[in-house]
């Protein structure tokens, strides 16, 4: 067998290697995975930072993670935002002590999901005093604003902040 041939349907000629064992791979059988799908996480573990994963390798090291990610993802969409500027209570259960900062991020709606990511991947359901911070950034006579922001983690009472939106 020919060290060029497809690890997994084993045709010839095999143009790409799996990143993690270095196997050759086709195109119709390579796994991709984008480099943008990990970027809310703070680091990217190793394993994940890739670009081409042989079947086994991408069952065994990005299967999981992956779909851990997403869950996490999903369960940020969800997440109740409650600003610094707020003057109405928010029904607390508990609140972290640890504050969640993102230092630059070119959207507004992306950082309070950067924001809300970091509160689910830690279990909470809220984040509270939320501060975001517009910063001009000026390129000539082209201008553009990148923000920062940080929160605090919380688990809120879903129930009354639902009943609080509906009054």
């Amino acid at each position: 067998m020919s060290k060029s041939n497809c690890l997994s349907c084993l045709k010839p000629k095999a143009s790409l290697a799996c990143e993690v064992c270095q196997q050759p791979v086709c195109k119709d059988c390579v796994e991709f995975l984008d480099a943008a799908t990990f970027s809310f996480l703070k680091t990217v573990p190793p394993e994940l930072a890739h670009t081409y994963y042989c079947g086994p390798c991408y069952t065994a090291k990005v299967a999981a993670p992956l779909e851990t990610y997403l869950s996490t993802l999903e369960n940020a969409r969800s997440v109740y935002v409650f600003f610094k500027t707020q003057r109405k209570a928010v029904p607390l259960i508990r609140k972290s002590k640890e504050v969640v900062r993102v230092d630059q991020c070119d959207d507004r709606d992306e950082l309070v999901l950067r924001l809300a990511f970091f509160a689910a991947e830690k279990g909470y359901n809220a984040i509270v005093d939320t501060d975001l911070v517009a910063t001009k950034v000026r390129n000539h006579a082209h201008h553009t604003s990148t923000w920062r922001g940080t929160a605090v983690p919380a688990q809120v009472d879903g129930v009354k902040v639902d009943r609080m939106s509906e009054k």
